[in-house]
């Protein structure tokens, strides 16, 4: 029987997925449109999905127990773990995924404008933010200014000047380049790692998975499922990616964009437990955490 992770769920048989509408998420918006995810938990369990903007809101939602489950940046889990919330990480989902846009005026970022580039992210301690910084350090990139702003108001920030470049994971960035709003400064590969760095992984509720073994195997059974299904079935993958994300963001998204920011990542479920430390080392610098972090890290 499948029992809630801390209080009372108003379902005990519903497992409580969350989410974001980006390409990153392609895997549970495309499990979702599938039923791979219902299929494989069988008709005695409801599954309830739940989008959200941004990462560290999934968070927040885990700790008021509005979410069992979640696909969610490595910047949010290592987040919660700095803020003892008890997840778990269960199996990697997308690779890459996020670009560095600009304007025309800041095509090296290193020089832009003669000034010390003002570049947003979606979050401060996001995935994005922390793969930015690592860029900048890398780089030896002086005094930028790293600037939070929700990637759907980017387009207006890059409108008003107040940004010269953005790091955005995908659509984000590709949809401001076909909007002609800015120029990509570094791809997916340049950013970081050769493009191999985790930007979407597969959390849950520590009690939950301790008490619901069964569910989890399954739901981790949807996930390979899912990214097999991603790999071996590219048009129909773009086509269902871009329905569900025009359906959640009101926003009419063409499938030339789809196609472009699906490129850019990579989808599997292998996750490498070294780079969480990596994630963790540019977040002290960044001032987000104490170095204490580093010894709450899951080593698997």
């Amino acid at each position: 029987m499948l029992l809630s992770s801390c209080a009372k769920q108003e379902n005990k048989n519903t497992v409580r997925l969350a989410y974001m509408p980006n390409v990153t998420h392609a895997v549970p918006l495309i499990g979702l449109e599938k039923g791979f995810y219902q299929e494989e938990l069988g008709s005695n369990i409801k599954l309830k999905p739940m989008h959200f903007v941004v990462g560290n809101n999934i968070i927040d939602a885990f700790i008021t127990n509005q979410i069992d489950v979640a696909y969610v940046g490595p910047g949010p889990f290592i987040n919660s773990i700095y803020r003892g919330v008890p997840l778990k990480l269960l199996a990697n989902s997308c690779d890459g995924g996020t670009t560095i846009v600009g304007t025309e005026t800041c095509r090296d970022i290193k020089t832009c404008q003669g000034k010390s580039p003002r570049i947003s992210v979606p979050q401060y301690g996001n995935t994005q933010d922390l793969i930015l910084r690592k860029f900048i350090e890398n780089n030896n990139i002086k005094n930028a200014k790293v600037i939070a702003i929700p990637p759907q108001d980017t387009a207006t920030a890059f409108f008003t000047m107040s940004i010269d470049a953005a790091c955005l994971p995908e659509p984000w960035g590709t949809i401001l380049i076909d909007k002609a709003k800015c120029k990509i400064i570094k791809d997916e590969k340049e950013v970081l790692n050769n493009g191999n760095y985790p930007v979407t992984i597969l959390v849950t509720n520590k009690k939950f998975a301790e008490e619901n073994p069964e569910v989890i195997s399954k739901l981790l059974i949807a996930n390979k499922k899912t990214i097999d299904f991603i790999n071996s079935n590219k048009v129909e993958s773009i086509e269902i990616t871009r329905n569900a994300i025009s359906k959640i963001t009101k926003k009419d998204i063409k499938n030339e964009i789809i196609l472009k920011s699906l490129s850019r990542c990579t989808f599997n479920n292998k996750f490498d437990f070294n780079i969480l430390k990596e994630f963790a080392e540019i977040g002290i610098k960044a001032g987000y955490y104490r170095k204490v972090l580093l010894e709450r890290l899951p080593q698997k």
